[in-house]
């Protein structure tokens, strides 16, 4: 397969943990709760979402001892196994499930063995052991049938077996549970490919990066399709996004090994994200901040940072909440009164805004971009006298703002 193989793995392993993790916990919750470890459990897996896996196996491991046959908490265990690639350790735990499950005859608990067993298939794929790998996600599907994961690795393994019809069959399931699910257009591309079919391969590999436009190897392979095809500027046009992808993915891996070694660093945590925000991925810009900032609760920067990514993209009520946080660690922080006074303003909430605003020329009497928001404000509320007497302010503090200048006018004119 004319394909970036150990890259493909990585996204894939990468992505499975994640829906392993939120599903298994999400679906498993309800009879977790109950039990006063629950908190502690919640903990294990905010830990493993930071990457801090030695910190979650010990929390894991912490309730195992007060309550050894918790399969719950055993599969939360085996997966950060599977993440530390201590792989052989993931399968001895994941099969302790099943042990326990037939000794205590829970026969009901399908979704923790559907899912137990898709862990189990990954495993397998990473020690290509594919026969393996394709029964246990032949179990998985059998008890998880609704969930879209558990088709789209058995239609991996059938891909990689050769096996082309039924891997067909087991990504179109999985594209009736989750239309978007980028990854399976890219199989069904490389496929096509396989079978001399590119001007099909071109059609998947446009859908797969229309849903998700960060998959690298995508480009390189539709570059190839292109090329099967004759277009040659096409081809040429596609090779030149996947140097641009691969160029920003070396970066972010780069530092993401780094962040391992040191979590709590968060100048590499602002790296990474402004990465990310210069290649416009914007979600992944936004959960390295959150990431951030639950290891760094008291980092003043990162809310603002965040509070200003929010604003770009006109999430306005998410930046609020931040910039209020920036004021509770800084109450200093004049640029955050400033943006506060904007936000509301936007939402028209008058009262608020003009607090801020306020407050901000409390601190700095010559700021005058928080006296051009103030005068904005009071415009929007038709206080037209107000407004005037606060541009005649700015003209006094600054003689030759021209915005001033000529909303004065206006407003006079208007008057």
């Amino acid at each position: 397969m004319e394909v970036d193989g150990k890259r493909q793995n990585y996204l894939f392993t990468k992505r499975t943990c994640w829906v392993l993790i939120l599903i298994a916990f999400l679906s498993f919750m309800p009879s977790v709760s109950r039990s006063d470890t629950a908190a502690e459990l919640q903990q294990g897996i905010e830990y493993v979402k930071l990457k801090l896996y030695t910190k979650a196996v010990d929390t894991f491991k912490s309730i195992l001892a007060r309550n050894p046959t918790d399969i719950n908490v055993l599969f939360q265990l085996a997966n950060v196994y599977k993440l530390q690639d201590a792989l052989e350790l993931s399968i001895k735990t994941a099969n302790e499930i099943f042990k326990i499950a037939a000794s205590q005859n829970l026969s009901t608990n399908e979704r923790l063995f559907g899912f137990t067993y898709l862990l189990l298939s990954e495993i397998y794929c990473k020690q290509s052991k594919l026969d393996i790998a394709a029964q246990h996600a032949i179990e998985a599907v059998e008890r998880c049938s609704t969930v879209a994961d558990t088709h789209y690795r058995l239609g991996y393994i059938y891909t990689h077996q050769a096996k082309f019809d039924k891997a067909h069959a087991s990504f179109k399931r999985t594209l009736e549970l989750k239309p978007t699910f980028a990854e399976v257009y890219e199989w069904l591309g490389l496929i096509a490919l396989m079978q001399h079919k590119p001007q099909e391969a071109v059609s998947h590999y446009k859908t797969a990066i229309l849903h998700k436009p960060y998959i690298q190897s995508a480009y390189y392979n539709l570059a190839k399709a292109y090329r099967l095809l004759g277009d040659m500027d096409s081809a040429t046009e596609q090779l030149e996004l996947f140097r641009e992808m691969k160029t920003y993915y070396d970066k972010t891996y780069a530092i993401e090994d780094l962040l391992a070694e040191d979590p709590a660093n968060t100048a590499l945590w602002l790296t990474l994200a402004e990465i990310h925000v210069a290649h416009k991925h914007i979600s992944a810009a936004i959960s390295t901040y959150q990431a951030m900032l639950r290891l760094n609760p008291t980092f003043v920067s990162g809310y603002d940072k965040l509070g200003r990514l929010f604003m770009d993209i006109n999430m306005h009520r998410q930046a609020i909440p931040l910039f209020n946080k920036v004021l509770e660690l800084n109450p200093n922080a004049v640029e955050a009164h400033v943006r506060l006074g904007w936000l509301y303003s936007s939402q028209k909430v008058y009262d608020k805004a003009e607090l801020h605003l306020q407050k901000a020329i409390q601190k700095m009497p010559k700021l005058t971009l928080a006296y051009h928001g103030l005068a904005e404000i009071y415009v929007q509320q038709q206080q037209i006298d107000k407004a005037i007497e606060v541009y005649q302010h700015i003209r006094k503090i600054k003689p030759n703002d021209r915005d001033a200048l000529e909303a004065l006018n206006k407003l006079e004119r208007l008057k």
